[in-house]
């Protein structure tokens, strides 16, 4: 991936993201203030690093592979779904609060990202089977 396009996606991530956490951080705040909790902002800082980190591993596995399988996206997605335990393990130890609404918030932001990042697979796979058959026509034309 050049530069310019990792960079592209980068700016994209943070729009969704910052989007999407100040969407349901207002929501929270205005419409549900009871249910608003203080650690709230750690929810989309967490999901930030790990579509930052994902894109960063994908880029690599494809420089060394040459593409990207559907089998690394999901250990890629498997590996996600561990550090949100995790995470959610670390803030039920060290701070406990509100520990229904941060996991629930939590696995909301999971699901959307979930559905962002399947849809991104779906297009990335479409173009490649489009780029395929488009290169095999060729060569069957020679």
């Amino acid at each position: 991936m050049s530069g310019r396009l990792k960079i592209k996606l980068f700016g994209l991530i943070t729009f969704i993201n910052v989007a999407i956490g100040v969407t349901l951080g207002g929501l929270l705040y205005t419409i549900w203030p009871d249910h608003y909790f203080e650690w709230y902002p750690s929810i989309p800082l967490f999901y930030w690093i790990m579509a930052l980190a994902m894109v960063f591993f994908l880029d690599k596995v494809k420089r060394k592979n040459g593409d990207v399988s559907v089998t690394t996206f999901m250990l890629v997605r498997c590996c996600k779904f561990l550090m949100a335990c995790i995470f959610l393990w670390m803030y039920a130890n060290w701070v406990g609060t509100q520990l229904r609404t941060f996991g629930f918030t939590l696995m909301l932001f999971y699901f959307i990202y979930l559905t962002l990042e399947t849809y991104t697979i779906y297009l990335y796979e479409k173009k490649r089977m489009k780029r395929e058959k488009k290169e095999q026509d060729e060569q069957n034309k020679l």
